[in-house]
């Protein structure tokens, strides 16, 4: 009887498989949604600011331009939120 066990620690470990493509598709879509909300965060401060009101309202409006760009992205990628990867 022998209570010996034998070791492989160098053994190749199984490598995992790369993220596949609705993986890595939900990543970007999770990403671009977390960008929406730091731009609406800092749509917000901007929009408090004091200062000459038309530059105020203009910068405010570009970062909401910003913000429809990105939700455009996020529904190309999820074919107008039809697409749901789980």
């Amino acid at each position: 009887m022998s209570n010996v066990i034998t070791l492989s620690s160098h053994r190749k470990r199984a490598q995992p498989s790369p993220p596949s493509v609705a993986e890595r598709r939900a990543a970007i879509a999770s990403d671009l949604i977390h960008l929406i909300d730091q731009v609406r965060d800092v749509t917000e401060r901007a929009a408090s600011l004091s200062g000459p009101s038309v530059e105020i309202e203009r910068s405010a409006q570009h970062l909401l331009d910003a913000i429809t760009a990105l939700e455009r992205g996020v529904d190309a990628l999820t074919d107008d939120g039809e697409w749901v990867p789980f």
